[in-house]
């Protein structure tokens, strides 16, 4: 019996060990738990903490950004109009320096005096080879235009250094801006260029144009220069002599005709006075006997009766012309009078 009693206090002291041990292990298993869960919500929130912080810290930096962008926008465009600035003045110091200016105003000099000096050598040899004199005059104006477009040309090419869209563009943008501008000058211009092109008279040529009749002197870009039998200079612009009638005495050659006007009575000895008026022709130094002499009549009755006689001859050269017609008009009247021609009228 005691035995019994001993076994079931041991089995029953084990059993009271056991479970205390599986409540113990119970226990311990709930308190890992416990702490795994707590350790997870810990670190749940601290990664949740982490990422607050780094949004707040993306905010901010967002905020900063944008206060910075605001801030840096005027001061941006600042920078460019300041450089955009710097780049313009740049570009116009390269195109308008002052060496650049220097040369065109040497070169522009330089075809200027060379201008001069070729017209001197074409009078020198128009001087010189009196035959050839025209001939010789035409090419002055030609050698001058052909001087100044390579001038420019070669300037615009060397200084500049255009490439092939900008000198398209400038030269469509200024024939523009110069057709509104200088309506009347270009009209000069391209009446100039006609005339050495088209060729209506030539340097030498006596022309009569708006009234003024002389020798053509000068054929420029702009205008044109006559040189009246009274000696004075009359110049035309282009536009107006190629709009106008033009009358050309002798079209590019040495010689030309000249009409003597004699008036006289109408009751006069016709054959006597055509003979007088053909010899006061043909003693004339200036007349060129290669060429005929003609004499006419014609009766006028008007404001009284009159007979207007036409002496028609031939000068060896244009620049005769008004001595030919003094020396015919002083010999006629002097022929006339010893013939008693005014007093028998």
């Amino acid at each position: 019996m005691r035995s019994t009693v001993t076994v079931l206090f041991l089995f029953f002291a084990s059993l009271q060990s056991f479970a205390q041990t599986e409540l113990l292990e119970t226990v311990q298993e709930s308190m890992e738990t416990i702490t795994g869960r707590a350790k997870t919500d810990s670190t749940k929130l601290e990664e949740v903490n982490t990422q607050a912080v780094s949004d707040s810290m993306q905010i901010n930096t967002a905020q900063e950004s944008k206060v910075g962008e605001k801030t840096a926008r005027p001061e941006a465009v600042v920078g460019d109009v300041r450089e955009n600035l710097t780049d313009a003045l740049d570009k116009a110091t390269d195109i308008i320096s002052p060496s650049k200016i220097l040369t065109i105003f040497i070169s522009f000099l330089f075809v200027w005096l060379t201008t001069k000096g070729t017209n001197w050598m074409y009078r020198s040899l128009a001087d010189r080879f009196n035959r050839h004199r025209l001939r010789i005059l035409r090419l002055q104006p030609i050698t001058n235009i052909i001087l100044w477009v390579i001038t420019i040309y070669v300037l615009v090419v060397t200084i500049f250094n255009p490439t092939s869209d900008t000198l398209w563009a400038l030269m469509g943008s200024s024939a523009l801006a110069l057709g509104f501008a200088a309506q009347d000058i270009l009209k000069n211009i391209f009446g100039g260029l006609l005339i050495i092109f088209d060729r209506p008279f030539q340097v030498g040529d006596r022309i009569n144009v708006g009234g003024n009749y002389g020798e053509v002197v000068k054929i420029g870009v702009r205008t044109t220069q006559i040189n009246t039998l009274d000696d004075s200079i009359v110049t035309v612009p282009n536009s107006t002599i190629v709009s106008d009638n033009i009358s050309n005495a002798n079209s590019g050659a040495l010689d030309c005709m000249v009409v003597v006007d004699l008036w006289l009575p109408v009751g006069i000895d016709v054959e006597k006075v055509r003979k007088i008026a053909f010899e006061a022709a043909i003693t004339s130094r200036y007349l060129n006997i290669d060429k005929p002499v003609v004499v006419l009549f014609f009766d006028h009755f008007d404001n009284q009766p009159a007979t207007n006689v036409k002496i028609k001859a031939y000068v060896l050269d244009a620049r005769y012309e008004k001595g030919f017609a003094g020396d015919v008009t002083e010999a006629a009247k002097k022929a006339l009078g010893e013939a008693g021609v005014y007093a028998g009228a």
